[in-house]
């Protein structure tokens, strides 16, 4: 039976966005404001109130330096700011309209020929075919865990009328299950299929069953290397209404990538932790990312080295980017990782093993500002009248896995479409005011309930970076589109009530109408 023993917990660029929320009272002056997206759009364009983006750059030349010290008792929170102030040097900022761009044929031969020109890929879903061989292990294995729940022992997970129903399951799929496949019988056309019709036509493909089952409606191209070089190459594509569109692609010497066509768009190297001044990373610590059992064996593979500089590991990272026509983004995030591996054998092994890596995380840049959505997932789920509804939709990032072997990893997640322009040269309020704004609601959004419950305890706000972006935030009664506008980012760390730093931005406000942005809401 399949068991994962390494579960990353969130890592979006080894940096995440904080939403802290506090049960303080409410400021002599109050800064909070209604969030309308109609109200928002009137004020981008109109001048009361507000200043036009040539006035606020000329504002900000006289606080290159931000600094400020907030300390508040009551709450026990001191907010220490010593930051850069920075804006981008273009004529406007403008409001967009975007909506999530469907992978086109063209695109996904593209990165197939930049990544692995001349390769034959496999049709995926034959490779994830389970024969009776593997079938009849893992129905041993339930059967050794159905014995324990009768006499009390060894470690169980289920009832015994689970382990029972489960058992008939796998007896049932061991009935239909081929002795042996022959990955090579079944090269693939290199084409986008409909998952429909996929389905519809390889009745009882428990691969095809789980993707209808999500996707409906959606496309898919997932192929296979076969692996007779030594190195296992995969690539994944899909097209979902419901879960979002995206490219994954993993190359790997030490088998195939066990988790290349999970439903949610997210940052899909998410399974890493910093290697920091050529220190080993330290896989026991949770708050890193990572939960690993007391006793686990951890080792660095080594037939993956990461010898080459980060200089010309980037240099490969910027050709394939290049070569795949997505010219108008720029690095964000960039460093060396421990990737744990995710392959059939990983995923079955109690062991935790890892190679070396350069990670480059590439943001998108409209207008020559940066898109900064990292937080700006996006979920519904729930019941809407007689429906019940679950729709995801990710943050639009291309992440670059390079080592020695070359590009190991290449994502192209949650591709955004701009369907218009809302406001050409929108107002914006003066920085003086977003500076008020964040001075006292940074105290109140992280005000922890925990510091009243220890003693001693208290919380620590640094800022070391702030920065006029772009972000993506959720339309109103519309989960497909969304709206790109300016706000400011107050970057930094937070020191938690129980002592555990988190980095990343402390609070983003909307520039036109002053608002904090909640990224769990996603305006």
């Amino acid at each position: 039976m399949r068991r994962c023993k390494a579960k990353a917990i969130g890592i979006f660029a080894g940096i995440l966005v904080l939403s802290l929320t506090g049960c303080a009272g409410s400021p002599e002056k109050s800064v909070v404001r209604e969030k309308n997206m109609d109200k928002m759009l009137e004020e981008a364009e109109k001048e009361e109130d507000t200043k036009s983006f040539k006035q606020v750059k000329e504002e900000v030349k006289q606080y290159e330096s931000y600094k400020t010290k907030i300390q508040d008792k009551n709450l026990k929170v001191t907010v220490d700011v010593d930051a850069k102030v920075e804006i981008p040097d273009v004529a406007q900022l403008s409001i967009y309209r975007v909506g999530q761009q469907e992978i086109g044929q063209k695109f996904l031969d593209t990165v197939r020929n930049a990544l692995t020109p001349g390769l034959v890929y496999y049709n995926g879903s034959k490779h994830d075919i389970r024969t009776k061989s593997e079938i009849g292990k893992e129905i041993k294995e339930m059967e050794r865990l159905k014995a324990g729940v009768k006499d009390q022992s060894g470690e169980t997970e289920y009832e015994e009328s689970e382990y029972e129903e489960i058992l008939a399951d796998l007896k049932k799929e061991y009935k239909k299950a081929p002795d042996k496949v022959t990955l090579t019988d079944f090269p693939t056309d290199n084409k986008i299929q409909e998952i429909r019709k996929q389905h519809e036509a390889n009745p009882g493909d428990s691969f095809l069953d789980w993707m209808y089952e999500l996707h409906g409606d959606g496309k898919f191209f997932y192929g296979v290397s076969d692996g007779k070089n030594g190195n296992y190459h995969c690539l994944f594509m899909q097209n979902s209404a419901d879960y979002g569109n995206c490219i994954r692609y993993s190359s790997n010497r030490n088998g195939y990538e066990a988790r290349m066509y999970h439903a949610s768009v997210e940052d899909d190297l998410d399974n890493i932790l910093p290697i920091k001044d050529g220190k080993e990373p330290d896989f026991s610590q949770k708050k890193a990312g990572q939960v690993i059992d007391d006793g686990t064996a951890v080792q660095c593979v080594d037939n993956e080295p990461l010898t080459i500089s980060e200089e010309e590991a980037q240099r490969k990272a910027d050709a394939v980017m290049e070569q795949t026509g997505l010219l108008d983004y720029a690095i964000f995030d960039k460093g060396m990782y421990a990737q744990t591996l995710e392959t059939e054998k990983d995923m079955a092994d109690t062991a935790v093993r890892y190679r070396k890596i350069y990670r480059f995380l590439y943001l998108r840049q409209l207008d020559g500002v940066l898109v900064d959505n990292r937080a700006g997932f996006k979920m519904t789920d729930g019941w809407q009248g007689k429906n019940y509804v679950k729709k995801m939709w990710g943050s639009e990032a291309v992440v670059v896995a390079v080592n020695d072997s070359g590009i190991v990893g290449f994502h192209y997640l949650s591709p955004l479409q701009i369907k218009e322009t809302l406001v050409g040269q929108s107002r914006i309020k003066s920085f003086q005011e977003i500076k008020e704004t964040f001075e006292q609601m940074v105290v109140i959004k992280n005000t922890a309930k925990e510091v009243d419950e220890i003693e001693g305890a208290k919380v620590l706000v640094k800022v070391s970076d702030v920065r006029l972006v772009y972000t993506r935030i959720s339309e109103k009664d519309s989960f497909d589109t969304g709206l790109i506008v300016p706000v400011w980012n107050f970057e930094g760390s937070i020191v938690d009530a129980y002592g555990e730093e988190t980095k990343g931005t402390v609070l983003s406000i909307n520039a036109i109408d002053g608002t904090v942005i909640d990224y769990r809401l996603g305006y």
